[in-house]
């Protein structure tokens, strides 16, 4: 169901990160190895340090997206890491140093509370960066040298606190995103789903939170009656962004990257959106695409109605929602009914439920896809093992075991 021209990793993001990557190796490594060379640094160190600092900060300003900095702070920073470059000889500047911080850090402090929760971790990058690129143009005093590490170590650390938060993920554009979230004082489970522009679907664990596309959109994740962890609707735009999730005050983000080609399937919104979910979610356990058929009325499930009709043998209630499927279930369940002579009525208490939530009080029969999965044989009980440990809470669907074994 999905547009497969729209899936593939963001090449630019990955060189991003490449760079990035290569970028603290160099600077930091320098920086740590500083203290144990007493000998000045020669001019083509010094440029290769302020160079590799100065494309590492502005990378860490594009792969934040920080809008949430004032522009001012972007430009001044910029202009802070461009300038070591261009000076050629060694020089006392650790006065020069100390304004440098001063500024960045004023603006950074000022950038914090509006920016979402990694950026504390990227404003330690980049003030790190400058840092060491400044610190290549000092004499290797002690204070220099000492200096010096401490910001090689900050620079590993700042990396590693964005990498564990999954800043650096490329996640498959266009494609149904997994993925696992520190927040609070348990981890929670996230899937988004179709994960392109649009309406989406986001289903966590049973755990009260908040999700939106802003820190000032954010929806409450709700039950859902027949299924199982909370359920939300959140709507992406293009391109990579993030998106956000509130627990009792605590934030963090998860990188997202819906592409430029909107979903072109039904309606996530309507019913059939947890089952479909359900049935994402498997397919991803297994290491397979989220591509994936919307829910349908199939032969074998019309031929299982028409034995039901047989088996309730006489009056009876039939349930629907306004899903697709329902609907095709229904007209296949009146005229079977009508082919048997059996009255079709609201209020008995036999009840067929083709979607909704049954009325209490009365007999239950439930739509094939409505009952829960056989899980007696080896494959089914290796999907509900695996599900249990990559979402804990989540419960095994017909359309997840379907998914998974197909």
């Amino acid at each position: 169901m999905h547009n497969h021209g729209a899936v593939g990793l963001p090449l630019g993001f990955t060189l991003l990160r490449l760079i990035l990557l290569g970028a603290v190796t160099v600077v930091a490594g320098w920086a740590l190895v500083r203290p144990f060379v007493p000998a000045a640094s020669g001019l083509l160190t010094r440029r290769v340090v302020t160079g590799f600092a100065g494309i590492g900060g502005v990378v860490v300003l594009l792969i934040a997206e920080a809008t949430w900095m004032p522009s001012l702070a972007a430009v001044a920073l910029i202009g802070l890491l461009a300038v070591p470059p261009a000076l050629r000889g060694a020089r006392p500047v650790l006065g020069k140093l100390v304004v440098a911080a001063a500024v960045l850090v004023t603006a950074a402090a000022g950038a914090w509370f509006s920016g979402p929760p990694s950026s504390f971790a990227y404003i330690t990058l980049m003030a790190a960066f400058v840092g060491v690129s400044w610190l290549a143009l000092c004499p290797p005093t002690a204070m220099v040298r000492v200096v010096g590490a401490a910001l090689g170590v900050t620079l590993l650390a700042g990396l590693g606190q964005v990498t564990i938060a999954g800043q650096l993920t490329t996640p498959a554009t266009g494609d149904p995103l997994l993925t696992r979230v520190a927040l609070g004082p348990s981890p929670v489970d996230v899937l988004v789903v179709p994960h392109m522009p649009g309406w989406n679907i986001v289903h966590t664990t049973d755990t009260p939170l908040s999700v939106g596309n802003a820190p000032n959109a954010l929806v409450p994740a709700l039950p859902r009656d027949g299924t199982t962890g909370r359920w939300a609707l959140v709507w992406l735009p293009e391109g990579r962004g993030e998106l956000w999730l509130d627990r009792a005050g605590t934030r963090t983000t998860v990188p997202v990257d819906p592409g430029k080609v909107a979903w072109t399937g039904p309606d996530v919104r309507g019913p059939e959106g947890p089952d479909y979910a359900s049935a994402v979610l498997a397919a991803k356990l297994t290491g397979k695409r989220g591509d994936l058929p919307w829910p349908a009325l199939t032969d074998a499930d019309a031929e299982a109605l028409r034995g039901q009709v047989a088996a309730i043998g006489g009056p009876f209630t039939v349930l629907t929602d306004d899903s697709r499927r329902a609907a095709e279930a229904a007209e296949v369940v009146r005229e079977e009914a009508a082919r048997r002579g059996y009255a079709v009525t609201p209020g008995t208490s036999e009840v067929l439920v083709l979607g909704g939530t049954p009325p209490s009080g009365a007999r239950h029969h439930l739509a094939p896809w409505l009952v829960p999965p056989d899980l007696t044989t080896p494959e089914a009980r290796r999907y509900a093992r695996t599900l249990s440990a990559a979402f804990p809470g989540a419960a095994p669907s017909r359309s997840g075991l379907a998914a998974w074994a197909g």
